[in-house]
């Protein structure tokens, strides 16, 4: 299997927008409710072209994705999300370690973001401790926010 991490393009919002869906929609969300979830992200150039967004590709085809905003000495893992059909084969890791990279190349000793409970495992493999709960979310639900320290 031929997996590339690249940058993202401003004309993928749609796929991007896609693979949330049935990422989200795998844990056992309603397709209805994230769907409505979905509709109410911002999948477009200008938002694209105001975060750092890295694309899995494989056989010339967006498999995964995440999106970094650098916010000084901790930097915000905005999204992972990773096509069903993909989960397990290392590309969370792949997006996970280029979201980490980047973070540190631009100064960065702290990655942090808000873990979706069915990934919390995942993100625990990859070296992440609990943090804090977050404010309350759509659908009322509190998650937890998770961090890593990066090398520096």
């Amino acid at each position: 299997m031929n997996v590339v991490v690249r940058s993202g393009r401003l004309d993928e919002g749609e796929r991007l927008k896609q693979i949330a869906v049935v990422a989200k929609a795998f844990w056992g969300d309603e397709l209805d409710r994230v769907l409505d979830w979905a509709d109410q992200g911002d999948f477009s150039p200008a938002r694209l072209r105001e975060l750092v967004v890295f694309v899995a590709e494989a056989e010339d085809h967006a498999v995964g994705w995440c999106s970094v905003i650098p916010q000084g000495e901790t930097s915000w893992l905005e999204d992972l999300w990773v096509d069903p059909d993909w989960i397990g084969k290392g590309i969370g890791r792949l997006l996970f370690d280029r979201a980490a990279a980047h973070a540190e190349g631009v100064g960065a000793v702290r990655l942090e973001w808000e873990a979706e409970p069915n990934a919390i495992g995942f993100y625990e493999r990859m070296g992440a401790k609990y943090i804090r709960d977050s404010e309350p979310r759509e659908w009322g639900r509190t998650l937890s926010v998770m961090g890593v320290e990066l090398r520096g």
